[in-house]
C-alpha cells in the first residue's frame, strides 16, 4: 500500500506562508541573521517542540505552549529537532529568497544573510488569511517574539545553544 502525507516542512510555499506570518517580527526587530528567523519558523511550524528550549525562568510559562499545541504534533514518531530543522534548510531558505525577490524583505540585507523589513506590504489577498491565523495562535507569536527580541542569537546563552538546533561552540562572541 502506498500513502501520501502532506509534511509543511518540506513545502516551499507552505515556508513561504508561514515567513510571511512572521513578517511584523521581521519588521519590528529586523535586521535579524537568517538562521535566527529559520528558528523561530521551525517552533511556529513545530510548537510542541518549544518544551526542548532552554528558556530563561522568566519565561518559564511559554513551556506549557507545547503542551498547548501537542494536537499539532504529527501521528507517528519524529525524527530529532535538529534533524529536521536541517531538512528544512533549502525550503525556509528558498521561501525567503523568494520573499526577498518580491522586495516583501531587503534584498540588500538578504545577500548579506540576514532578513529585514521593507516598506512594501504584503499582498491584499493574504493579509486577511494571515491576520485570522496569527489571531489563533497569538500566544506562539508571542512567545516568538520573545524569543527573537529577549534572546541573543550566538554566545553560549544564545538561541542557537539554547535550541540546540545549530551547533553553538564555534561562535564568534
Amino acid at each position: 500500500m502506498i500513502q501520501l502525507t502532506f509534511q509543511p516542512a518540506f513545502d516551499p510555499f507552505h515556508a513561504v506562508f508561514r515567513s510571511l506570518r512572521l513578517h511584523h517580527i521581521i519588521e519590528q526587530y529586523g535586521p535579524l541573521h537568517r538562521d535566527q528567523v529559520r528558528i523561530v519558523d521551525f517552533y511556529l511550524l513545530f510548537p510542541f517542540r518549544i518544551a526542548g528550549v532552554r528558556l530563561l525562568r522568566q519565561h518559564g510559562k511559554y513551556r506549557k505552549l507545547a503542551q498547548d499545541y501537542e494536537q499539532k504534533k504529527p501521528y507517528g514518531n519524529q525524527p530529532e529537532d535538529s534533524n529536521v530543522f536541517a531538512r528544512m534548510e533549502l525550503m525556509q531558505l528558498t521561501a525567503l529568497d523568494t520573499l526577498a525577490k518580491h522586495d516583501l524583505i531587503s534584498s540588500e540585507r538578504w545577500e548579506q544573510g540576514e532578513v529585514a523589513g521593507t516598506l512594501t506590504r504584503i499582498p491584499l489577498p493574504l493579509r486577511p488569511r494571515i491576520a485570522e491565523i496569527n489571531a489563533e495562535e497569538v500566544d506562539l507569536l508571542e512567545f516568538l517574539e520573545v524569543l527573537v527580541s529577549e534572546y541573543e542569537f550566538l554566545g553560549p546563552n544564545g538561541l542557537k545553544s539554547r535550541t540546540h538546533l545549530l551547533e553553538s561552540r564555534y561562535d564568534a562572541v
